[in-house]
């Protein structure tokens, strides 16, 4: 089957008109495009024009998924006795996995992931990779790979299953512990405990294809005894201790030093008579340090592989353990769902996530008349466990109503004793450049209508403010405007001046003028100003930046903008300039 890979590339979605050369986006890679089932897969690829964000360094990494038909991430999860859930009924109890990483890219942006087309996670078919972080925005990028099933010799080497669970000891007596068929399931170990393999293995006759017990093969002389090797031959990740945060690296010195102290952890035993078989390992403080080790069982030519979590305990605490909470976006509109994510970071707990959402206050609206439901506002989140790093999420569904409209809190926290807040707003503006959907044709009464004008060269605009004779259910409601120029490092020389009729200064650079700076500060968007008497909320991007934006609208809910005229100056001298602005005209009964 021929695949055609195309190196995905998504802009993101920005506020300007013009092409812009230096906006980041995505480009990468896979090694192959077909694939076998528990293949090692290897993906790499760079954010250009990757820009750091030193504020929240949680937005630099990158994240890759892979997603089935469906549009799923795959996932398994298992009992404490390693039995498969159904339908999600133990993942409070169980163990979870899912193809799903974060990765720290360098300073130009180059990320790498190589991992493993697990058995346990996915089946023959067509999955899509999926890779995304954020740059001024979620950027995304997607390709296609295949996972063919096995020719007919293959299925015989596959058919020959290998089962086993690593396990904590329960009993005093160690050989006791190894011949009981008891399994205490675990994937954390601490350094300085021992941990129990045990499992079985079955063996194909190849020439009848069909599965017969290892007794039998050796009792018919057809085949040598096959030893079985359990070995714990490298780490797949180590914890960083930086100045006593911990930083998950798979950084390649750090992988090679531990490999080399994992030489010899390895033990070759004959299975018993129905294919059982144990065997232990000490995790001395001389070899071990805090990490993700691989745990393989070999039998023929089939290897099985589990991940395990070791911790020193002496150097890894809770003390430092935090979380981090980010939203998508910061506003948004009525209706529309915020994308929630967060981290536990410093903690090898992936203690469970208890988040809530103070909503804005209903107090003001008549409720019998607009509609004040909003979604859930609590939810206990179990997250996705990593080594020191346990990633969450949540999309919230903002209520359509005008009720919705104002500031939310998000605060999430855990039984560690570690608590953040978050806040985002919903308004009634639309994005400045943004095509919105007209109302249909038969529609008698549009409850908005947005009159646009675009690409405006000259240096002083006059916006005057439509009666709407044609709809006059329909009244003036806010101003949105941009000023978009090419002339590269003059962004502080070109700005925008807008003023009232009489020559009021409401917005520019100025000190005379009412808003002369960005009114974007810890927790608020707007700065409110009164104009001949009436409050307005004024938003505005400050003059340093290539768009600069501002917006216009009334403070109280359901009433028009009633000053109909005014003035917009572009200062600047000859530089290429283009300025946009549009009005919303909505129904405000």
């Amino acid at each position: 089957m021929g695949i055609l890979l195309t190196t995905g590339t998504v802009l993101p979605g920005i506020a300007q008109t013009e092409p812009d050369q230096d906006t980041p986006y995505l480009e990468f890679t896979s090694d192959s495009l077909i694939y076998d089932l528990n293949q090692a897969i290897s993906i790499s690829g760079q954010i250009v024009n990757f820009e750091s964000n030193t504020r929240d360094p949680t937005l630099n990494f990158v994240e890759i998924t892979l997603l089935d038909s469906s549009g799923k991430i795959p996932t398994s999860s298992y009992t404490d006795d390693g039995t498969l859930c159904q339908e999600n009924n133990c993942m409070m109890n169980g163990q979870e996995q899912q193809f799903k990483f974060k990765i720290l890219p360098d300073s130009l942006g180059n990320f790498k992931l190589s991992t493993v087309l697990s058995s346990v996670l996915f089946d023959y078919g067509t999955y899509k990779i999926q890779v995304s972080t954020y740059q001024h925005g979620k950027i995304t990028a997607t390709s296609e790979i295949q996972i063919n099933p096995p020719s007919v010799e293959e299925q015989l080497i596959i058919e020959q299953p290998i089962v086993f669970e690593t396990c904590k000891s329960t009993m005093h007596d160690l050989r006791k512990e190894l011949e009981s068929t008891e399994c205490s399931a675990s994937v954390d170990f601490l350094v300085g405990e021992k941990l129990i393999v045990k499992g079985k293995v079955e063996f194909v006759d190849p020439t009848i294809d069909s599965k017969v017990s290892i007794e039998n093969s050796f009792q018919k002389n057809q085949v040598q005894p096959r030893y079985v090797t359990v070995a714990i031959p490298y780490p797949k990740a180590m914890i960083l201790d930086l100045t006593n945060e911990y930083v998950t690296t798979t950084g390649v010195a750090e992988i090679k030093d531990q490999t080399k102290l994992l030489r010899g952890m390895e033990a070759q035993l004959l299975a018993n008579e129905d294919g059982s078989f144990s065997t232990y390992f000490e995790l001395p403080h001389t070899i071990f340090k805090s990490g993700l080790y691989a745990v393989t069982v070999s039998f023929m030519k089939n290897v099985e592989e589990k991940e395990i979590r070791i911790f020193d305990e002496e150097l890894i605490s809770d003390k430092n353990a935090e979380i981090v909470v980010t939203t998508d976006k910061t506003e948004y509109s009525p209706g529309e769902t915020v994308q929630i994510s967060g981290q536990i970071q410093n903690s090898y707990h992936a203690d469970v996530i208890d988040i809530s959402i103070e909503s804005p206050d209903i107090s003001g609206y008549d409720c019998n008349v607009v509609s004040c439901t909003m979604d859930e506002s609590e939810k206990k989140i179990v997250p996705n466990q990593g080594l020191t790093t346990h990633t969450f999420g949540w999309d919230y569904q903002v209520s359509s109503s005008q009720a919705a409209i104002g500031k939310y809190t998000i605060t999430a926290g855990s039984s560690l004793g570690v608590n953040t807040q978050t806040s985002f707003f919903v308004t009634d503006e639309s994005p400045i450049v943004q095509t919105v959907p007209s109302e249909p044709e038969e529609s008698p009464v549009p409850k908005k209508i947005i009159k646009k004008f675009n690409r405006i060269a000259d240096s002083n605009i006059s916006i005057t403010l439509d009666d709407m004779n044609e709809n006059p259910e329909l009244s003036p409601r806010v101003i949105q405007g941009s000023l978009f120029t090419t002339a590269r490092g003059q962004e502080s020389t070109i700005n925008i001046q807008v003023s009232t009729l009489d020559g009021v200064c409401v917005i520019g650079q100025d000190s005379s003028c009412m808003v002369s700076e960005s009114t974007r500060k810890p927790g608020e968007i707007y700065k409110i100003v009164t104009i001949d008497e009436e409050n307005y909320k004024i938003r505005y991007s400050g003059s340093d930046v290539r768009l600069e934006k501002f917006s216009i609208l009334p403070e109280s809910s359901g009433v028009p903008l009633d000053i109909a005229e005014w003035d917009v100056q572009v200062i600047k001298e000859d530089q290429p300039t283009r300025f946009y602005y549009k009005v919303s005209y909505v129904n405000l009964e």
